[in-house]
This record gives structure tokens, sequence and C-alpha cells, in this order.
């Protein structure tokens, strides 16, 4: 197994890998939870305080309490979950423009929107790619030139060579990229 497998298998053993992203969501999920129940809670002893215990009350009124509740925290949930799918539809869309060759844009996301990191990473990426790209195009031209004017086989090949050099550097992020499409597909 080569080293860059083996060193994304060991960080996948880790559960924090983004403390603060992780702390955000985690918290999130901890007042809602907390908020349903306080609200189950107070329904619960409204029932006892304004209905002296009566039984018939409580089980429609936290019945009552407890579809409101559901139905609140539904829409909390769908709207807390955009902030997370949209953002993870809108990066697949953008990685799927990026292997197809597309170039000259940049990912934006909303100012709510979780995995803005990934965002700014993949605009670094697009970033070296569109700077590597034109060192190759240059050198392209470039060997096209001393080609078409007749230069020696020599110079020709010095230049030929370093576009292959230039065009090896833009392959470990594709390599990367692979791997880690092979490891779901295993997974």
């Amino acid at each position: 197994m080569s080293g860059e497998r083996q060193n994304w298998k060991r960080k996948r053993k880790t559960i924090v890998v983004d403390k603060e992203f992780q702390f955000r969501y985690l918290m999130t999920w901890v007042l809602l939870t907390t908020s349903l129940l306080a609200g189950l809670v107070l329904a619960s002893l409204s029932v006892f305080i304004f209905f002296n215990g009566d039984r018939t009350y409580f089980v429609w009124i936290n019945a009552g309490c407890a579809g409101v509740i559901t139905a609140l925290s539904m829409y909390y949930i769908v709207l807390h979950s955009h902030r997370i799918a949209g953002p993870a539809f809108r990066l697949k869309r953008v990685l799927s423009d990026i292997a197809d060759g597309r170039r000259g844009f940049r990912v934006k996301l909303r100012h709510k929107d979780y995995l803005k990191e990934v965002a700014d990473a993949i605009n670094v990426l697009l970033e070296k790619i569109e700077e590597k790209e034109a060192k190759v195009n240059e050198l392209g031209r470039l060997v096209g030139e001393l080609s078409k004017n007749g230069h020696d086989v020599g110079k020709v090949h010095d230049v030929a060579n370093r576009v292959s050099r230039e065009l090896e550097e833009l392959c470990p992020p594709v390599k990367v990229v692979m791997l880690d499409g092979e490891e779901k597909k295993q997974g």
C-alpha cells in the first residue's frame, strides 16, 4: 500500500478531524435536543398545574406539544442540513466541472454555509492548476516555435523535458483524488 494511502487510512480512524466544525455541529444538535426535552417537560408541568393532573388533558396536551415540537424540529433540521447538503452538492458539481476541464471560476458559498474550508481549498487547487496549465501552454508554444523555426533537436528536446516535468507536477493532485475515489468504492 502506498504511503499516501496509509496516511489517509490512519486519518480516517481519528474521530475529531475538524474541531471547530464538529463542535458547532454537535452544539446545534445538543441545543435542539435540549429544547425538545424542555418543551415536553414544560407541557407536562402545565398540565399538572392547570388541570390538577387530569390524565386526559395530560395525554392530549403532551401529544399536541410533541406534534408542534416535531414539526418545528423537522423544519429546523431541513434548514440546518441545507447548510451542509447545499455546499456538498455545489462542491461535487464544481469538482465535476474541474475534471471536465472548466477553469476561470471560483467556488463561492453562502455566509452561513458549512464546508467553506473545502471550498477555499478547491479555489487554491484551481489557482495552482491554472498557473501550471499556463506554464505548460507557454512551454508548448516555445517547443512549437523551436521546431517550426528549425532549431536544433537538442534544444527542442530540452524544452520538451521541461514540459514533461511541469506535467508531472500536475499529476500528484489527480493521483490523490483517484486514490480517494478508490477508497470510497471499496468502503
